[in-house]
């Protein structure tokens, strides 16, 4: 066997190990959001819509990586009801791809972002799909032009996926242009205790009659 044939079976069987490592390290999306708990709704969506599997596809071959966004099951919860469940089918892929960005961001890179930042959705012009992001330290703050929202933590991260948890849903403009938010639930004040009328009265006139029997006993002692 020749040099070269030799050389070229190496430089296959190299390729061929880098691939299966990489395939076989590449993250998984769902396995990720299920070990905290708190992702459930997101997780559903990601799993019904068929976004988890895309991303997990486009992981194993990117060069860039990926960010991804997750809301909490209280952000979801937070939302005025049927707000999700009144999407249409590609509304939700819409949404949920809101949620990505189609390269890795660190926490300390998200300052050199341009504005608007472009997800998964598309368009990022006025009306359509516009993410801005504003970041000072370890302080993240995303606007979408609907809602206000704020990275908490970081879920997630390598050299290929980044996950970070935020507090509120990211509602894009283009969907959620009409969208308001629930009522707040305003605290009921408190009730006055209340005291049946002849209760009181009796109360009352058992004061009396005990007035006047000391000032009766007063008098007589003194006499």
């Amino acid at each position: 066997m020749s040099k070269q044939v030799v050389f070229s079976l190496s430089l296959l069987l190299a390729f061929i190990f880098h691939w299966s490592t990489s395939l076989a390290q590449a993250p998984d999306i769902i396995e990720i959001l299920e070990k905290p708990g708190r992702f459930t709704v997101l997780v559903r969506l990601l799993k019904n819509t068929g976004v988890a599997n895309q991303l997990n596809g486009e992981l194993q071959k990117s060069n860039t990586g990926y960010t991804l966004f997750a809301p909490t099951d209280k952000a979801f919860s937070d939302l005025r009801s049927g707000a999700i469940n009144s999407l249409s089918d590609l509304q939700k892929v819409q949404l949920l791809q809101f949620h990505i960005l189609a390269t890795f961001v660190s926490l300390p890179n998200f300052q050199t972002l341009s504005n608007p930042v472009p997800t998964q959705a598309g368009d990022t012009s006025a009306g359509e799909f516009p993410l801005n992001v504003t970041s000072a330290g370890k302080d993240v703050g995303l606007a979408t032009g609907v809602v206000n929202a704020t990275i908490g933590s970081t879920v997630y991260t390598d050299d290929e996926l980044a996950v970070y948890q935020v507090d509120k849903v990211l509602l894009p403009l283009d969907i959620f242009r009409n969208y308001k938010p629930p009522e707040p639930v305003s605290e009921s004040p408190p009730v006055a205790a209340k005291v049946h009328e002849s209760s009181a009265l009796s109360l009352t006139g058992h004061g009396m009659w005990f007035s006047i029997g000391i000032a009766a006993s007063v008098a007589a002692f003194s006499l």
